[in-house]
């Protein structure tokens, strides 16, 4: 059927093909003339007859010296609004030198529009000479995007770039999604319930008794990767699983004698890569995904009847900016949801908790397909503006303070609550619960406490349960440290941040 479909497309128009997932929207194989013309025209771009992968039309971009050279074309906007949608195309270079700035050198870029921000998102990025590679790259159109373009060519580079076989895909757009009365809160939560923290390294009783007079009563227990083990195999994977939840088991007793309950966070998926920060760019092969559903469903099944545990996180910071469309794979949306199902099919009843993509950030949430089986609760973290959140992290810049002007933009409890507003709408739409999974600064960032302070009562002011990163991990996020750079030693002795915490936790019902 696919290839009936495709068969059918006209070379360089647009189009809706009805019944494929996804949605073909636009395709071009530059076999004509005519469909080279329809880009806008630069000098350095030519076209090439013969030049293609099947020896059939190309664009062909050639600069013998470091310039720019790139060939745009609109695409209609209408229904694409709140989708996502995947840019393909295929390139062969030859002698592509590396700019001297990262984003620049050979393009499939996207330029999405609206009133009042302009994104370009683009391909991963190869040099030298290589020959026909197939890249992608993946977004989601806003709801109120103004203009889409896509561009293709060279920037900031030399070297000669070939381009062929283009094709825009649409997904379906998450806001068809309903949810039965049954699936959503009477009444949404007026206060949280769990507040807690991150799991570090520290599993011993004197943690959990701290964390007991502390007040917490929730910890975010991390299915690590320690160095040199393999997330990529299927006996690696289920390798690393097996190794978290046997210390997991190992403190759970301790979890209920101090009344600590458990999330199971699932801090590294099958065949996933993770950054630096340990977000988790997703696998699109099939299998991969098959391992991550059913270790989940195993997970579920050992402990649906162990009332200690509060929950399953099923990915942190799921990315998928590179999304690639394998007959049998899901985008997140689509993932997620086969491993509730599959959870739900031993455990009908444990909290499962369903992150935003985008490293988990709330202005991901109207991409975020809400899904109809009881108890399911969204998640996002949250560290924004990174400039002050992470200054000091990985040598970046320090001195940066709350409240102020950060990256040229006023920062303060306003604009906090403004950067969670889209997590806000989707609670009030569908009257689901939320939890905020992550949240912190460095200790050293100035006013760091005033910081936690706003962040936490907007929280609480949306009755959205939570837990800080991260207790006894990098000395860096501490709050059982001090706010000097160079002193990293753990103290009993008070300090504003922790002040802050502690106020907090205290209204714990444990």
């Amino acid at each position: 059927m696919k290839k009936i479909l495709i068969a059918a497309v006209l070379a360089g128009t647009f189009l809706t093909v009805r019944g494929a997932d996804p949605v073909t929207v636009f395709q071009t194989d530059f076999n004509s003339k005519a469909e080279y013309d329809r880009w806008s025209n630069t000098p350095e771009r030519s076209f090439d007859a013969t030049g293609g992968r099947n020896g059939s039309g190309a664009v062909k971009f050639t600069l013998p010296q470091e310039s720019s050279g790139l060939s745009t074309l609109d695409i209609p906007v209408n229904e694409l609004r709140g989708c996502g949608v995947v840019l393909e195309g295929w390139m062969r270079g030859e002698k592509l030198v590396p700019p001297k700035i990262s984003y620049l050198g050979p393009k499939l870029m996207m330029i999405v529009e609206t009133e009042n921000t302009q994104t370009y998102p683009d391909q991963t990025k190869q040099y030298d000479s290589f020959d026909w590679k197939k890249f992608n790259i993946y977004t989601w159109i806003p709801r109120d995007v103004t203009k889409l373009s896509l561009a293709i060519g060279l920037q900031g580079t030399t070297g000669t770039l070939w381009i062929d076989d283009v094709k825009l895909l649409r997904l379906d757009p998450p806001g068809n999604a309903k949810l039965s009365p049954a699936n959503q809160l009477r009444e949404l939560q007026k206060e949280p319930r769990f507040r807690g923290v991150m799991s570090g390294g520290d599993w011993s009783e004197d943690a959990f008794r701290t964390l007991a007079d502390y007040g917490v009563n929730l910890m975010r227990f991390q299915i690590s990767k320690s160095p040199g083990e393999d997330n990529v195999t299927e006996q690696g994977f289920r390798n690393l699983v097996n190794r978290s939840l046997q210390t997991l088991d190992r403190v759970l007793p301790l979890a209920r004698k101090y009344n600590i309950n458990m999330l199971i966070d699932m801090h590294f998926g099958a065949g996933t890569v993770a950054t630096k920060l340990l977000s988790n760019e997703l696998s699109w092969e099939p299998a991969k995904q098959q391992l991550l559903i059913d270790v989940w469903r195993e997970i579920a099944e050992k402990y649906k009847d162990e009332p200690i545990i509060w929950g399953y996180d099923l990915l942190n910071e799921p990315r998928e900016n590179n999304y690639t469309y394998i007959e049998g794979n899901s985008d997140w949306n689509g993932l997620a949801e086969r491993i509730a199902r599959a959870i739900r099919e031993v455990d009908p009843q444990k909290r499962i908790i369903v992150e935003s993509t985008g490293w988990g950030s709330p202005a991901d949430f109207p991409n975020l397909r809400p899904i109809d089986l009881p108890n399911i609760v969204y998640s996002f973290h949250f560290y924004a503006p990174g400039e002050f959140t992470h200054q000091g992290v990985h040598n970046r810049p320090r001195g940066i303070r709350y409240p102020g002007v950060i990256a040229g933009r006023e920062w303060n409890r306003e604009e906090l609550r403004k950067a969670v507003q889209p997590v806000i709408d989707f609670q009030k739409k569908y009257r689901v619960p939320v939890y905020v999974g992550e949240f912190g600064a460095a200790r050293w960032a100035p006013g760091a406490e005033q910081y936690f302070d706003d962040l936490i009562s907007i929280f609480e002011e949306n009755g959205w349960d939570w837990t800080y990163h991260a207790f006894r991990e990098w000395d860096g996020w501490s709050f059982e440290h001090s706010s000097d750079f160079n002193d990293n030693k753990r103290s009993d002795a008070m300090n504003p941040r922790k002040a802050v915490l502690l106020k907090y936790f205290k209204k714990n019902n444990r």
